[in-house]
């Protein structure tokens, strides 16, 4: 009998710790994440050979409209950055929701707050990642005389991914804190 009673609590702990572990790596994914936004974007602008495949393949610009000179390198690399701060905000906060659940803290409301910004987050990348593109694409046309700048406008069926998931996300986010207020609220009933 004491064996029957020992395998639920051992396989709870079991999963517990499986659930700690897998938290700590999803955690260190994210950091490595982070790191390689930052060194590849700043790899990426610093290039003129890649960043000129990209631009001629990607973006639809000719040889003679680019211009990779440093200036218009450097204003390219910081306007990028306007989805990539959007990214690093979704990693922040999968590093947070982890950190809930590496502490065994399932039912809190800051993990529900914590996939409503992750929601936010998606659909906000969703307009944030073509603005981006095109914004940086205006940075490598800029220094052209009148008539030579190139604006690019791109939105097509690849951001529909990232706005459904951030939609479903944020919906799951917000029946998690309204569960964890319901729990809240029943057990202060006890």
């Amino acid at each position: 009998m004491n064996m029957t009673q020992d395998t639920p609590n051992s396989s709870s702990s079991l999963r517990l710790r499986r659930i700690r572990r897998l938290a700590w790596w999803v955690r260190l994914l994210c950091l490595c994440a982070a790191a390689g936004l930052l060194i590849g974007t700043t790899l990426f602008w610093s290039q003129p050979d890649w960043l000129r495949s990209v631009a001629q393949d990607r973006w639809g610009m000719s040889e003679a409209t680019l211009n990779l000179d440093p200036h218009s390198r450097l204003l390219g690399w910081s306007l990028s950055w306007l989805p990539n701060l959007v990214v690093l905000f979704a990693l922040w906060q999968i590093w947070a929701l982890f950190g809930y659940y590496r502490r065994s803290e399932f039912f809190a409301s800051g993990p529900a707050l914590h996939l409503r910004r992750l929601g936010g987050a998606l659909m906000a990348y969703t307009l944030a990642q073509p603005l981006g593109v095109t914004l940086s694409v205006l940075a490598l046309t800029l220094a052209n005389p009148a008539g030579q700048r190139r604006l690019y406008i791109g939105l097509g069926t690849d951001q529909f991914p990232s706005l459904f998931f951030g939609l479903a996300i944020l919906v799951i986010g917000i029946v998690m804190e309204e569960a964890s207020r319901m729990a809240q609220e029943n057990a202060e009933f006890i």
